[in-house]
């Protein structure tokens, strides 16, 4: 059962992709909630919520005070349908992966947003539901488990106590529903250099229980064992794009190449260069084309016979606009392409105002 959740999960992730933006995970088109950290945490978080959750942008700023360590963590995590960006603003780097728990709303679809976001607590923490209690003005679910209490309201943690050697809490401040959320929340700021790395946000590998919940105190501490599958976490091959039309693109490359798309490529556009660049083999190069567009470009084969590329030029958005099965010539009023004496290595360089760098791994 477990196996076919999983291959029916990577099916539905790569075949409902141009439908994400109609799933609802909240019955809010959008939010801000505030929060502070108090006992062993101090700082702040802010969440920004947008399309019924399709975006969300949390913005967390937080210092871990425990057994004479000060640990400081400053983190921006970028969702966007089932895409993930956590940006280290310590070591000024942002990573890509999956936001694992977005695949679940695809897959219960047929169900409730709040029935997704309760069963996600049950399945994966073990929360066991402890009747209703008000905060800010908010009727909330309280949820308990071992040594930890939440407040939900709508499928969003109002309030969160873990005692696990250390008291960790957090709670919402203020929260305002329905309201204009800037785009420049849901960006990459330029500065922040790419790293080749995978992080995963959310839960994985879970077989949700929506059965009914318990109104009553559990009387027992037992917690639910969770088996989480492996090949749920492997590799970004399954990373898929459409063109605007709605058609399926398969974007294959080593490397990161597959996953690199419009929101990594724009936040890099400071170091875009005018000049002329070594592009070796498995790796990957960002451009910006004359016409302002940006895209991505890697060798797919080089030898004493020639070379052939790989490219994928996006819209202003998700979506290709083009790509290099409909030819290489595309790009030729954007760059020179050659290979080097040794045939290792493509020679490209910019025309006009296009602009290119080769991402470091």
């Amino acid at each position: 059962m477990k196996n076919i959740l999983l291959l029916a999960l990577i099916v539905l992730s790569t075949n409902i992709f141009a439908q994400e933006k109609h799933l609802k995970l909240f019955r809010f088109k959008s939010a801000i909630i505030e929060y502070k950290y108090e006992a062993s945490f101090k700082g702040t978080h802010i969440k920004y919520i947008d399309d019924w959750g399709y975006k969300q942008a949390d913005y967390i700023k937080r210092e871990l005070n425990f057994g004479g360590n000060n640990d400081k963590e400053y983190e921006t995590i970028i969702l966007i349908g089932s895409k993930a960006y956590t940006i280290n603003h310590q070591e000024n780097t942002v990573a890509i992966g999956r936001n694992s728990t977005y695949n679940y709303y695809l897959l219960n679809q047929n169900r409730k947003c709040t029935d997704v976001s309760d069963a996600l607590l049950k399945s994966a923490n073990g929360y066991k539901l402890d009747g209703t209690k008000e905060f800010l003005g908010k009727e909330c679910k309280v949820w308990k488990a071992r040594k930890a209490t939440q407040f939900t309201w709508n499928g969003i943690m109002l309030k969160s106590e873990i005692n696990f050697m250390t008291m960790m809490i957090e709670v919402a401040t203020k929260i305002d529903v329905d309201v204009d959320i800037q785009e420049s929340k849901f960006e990459i700021p330029q500065g922040i250099k790419y790293i080749s790395s995978d992080t995963y946000q959310g839960f994985s590998g879970l077989e949700l229980n929506f059965d009914e919940v318990e109104t009553k105190p559990e009387t027992d501490d037992k917690s639910i064992k969770i088996s989480f599958n492996s090949s749920d976490l492997e590799g970004c091959d399954n990373f898929v794009y459409f063109s605007e039309n709605g058609d399926k693109i398969i974007s294959e490359g080593v490397n990161d190449y597959n996953k690199i798309d419009y929101l990594i490529i724009k936040s890099q556009q400071e170091i875009l260069s005018t000049s002329k660049t070594e592009l070796p083999q498995s790796s990957t190069l960002i451009f910006e084309t004359n016409s302002g567009d940006f895209g991505k470009m890697q060798i797919e084969q080089i030898n004493k016979d020639g070379y052939k590329i790989r490219y994928v030029v996006f819209n202003s958005g998700r979506t290709i606009k083009t790509h290099s099965n409909k030819g290489d010539n595309l790009l030729e009023n954007d760059f020179t392409i050659a290979s080097n004496e040794s045939n290792f290595k493509l020679i490209i360089t910019p025309k006009n105002e296009a602009k290119c760098f080769v991402l470091g791994w």
